[in-house]
């Protein structure tokens, strides 16, 4: 067991069917960082991270909704243990997440898939995860601080509380 997740839990592909599948579920393969460079040159880097942001963070609430129906009993602690192996398996980096308190997480991926500290490329991973947490606690998060270290090859950000207008 890794990370709350048995061994055949892991990705799979089915070369005749041309299926891969991580926890059981359809994915594609493509090269990410060229999809939100061409996202930034074909609207803008600003543009281009508030259409990723709105997107991923959907993505996130659909997909932390899935895994706490996959694991009713499961921890906060357990939950995001399970969310960095998905980000393992998908192929977007070595992702660690530290809680901060009782509702922040702080993140670091090392070897990411997604470079950048602005545009699509800031807000595609680190959206989703705002959409997971979001779903696994019920209220609303947002990314912060976003660094991209190009000499430790390492995105990190926080998860927080979205703040009330």
């Amino acid at each position: 067991m890794v990370g709350g997740l048995k061994a055949t839990e892991g990705p799979t592909w089915n070369r005749e069917k041309g299926e891969l599948t991580i926890l059981g579920r359809r994915h594609t393969a493509f090269d990410v960082q060229v999809f939100c460079d061409y996202m930034d040159a074909l609207v803008g880097a600003k543009v281009g991270e508030v259409m990723m942001k709105n997107l991923q963070s959907r993505l996130g609430k659909g997909d932390g909704a899935w895994l706490k129906k996959q694991h009713p009993n499961a921890s906060l602690n357990e939950l995001v243990n399970i969310t960095t192996e998905w980000d393992r398996m998908a192929g977007y980096g070595a992702t660690q997440a530290s809680l901060i308190g009782l509702d922040s997480i702080a993140l670091v991926v090392s070897n990411p898939a997604i470079k950048g500290n602005q545009g699509a490329a800031k807000a595609f991973l680190f959206a989703w995860w705002t959409g997971v947490v979001s779903s696994f606690l019920g209220k609303e998060f947002e990314y912060s601080n976003v660094v991209y270290d190009q000499t430790a090859n390492t995105m990190k950000c926080e998860i927080i509380p979205r703040s009330q207008p």
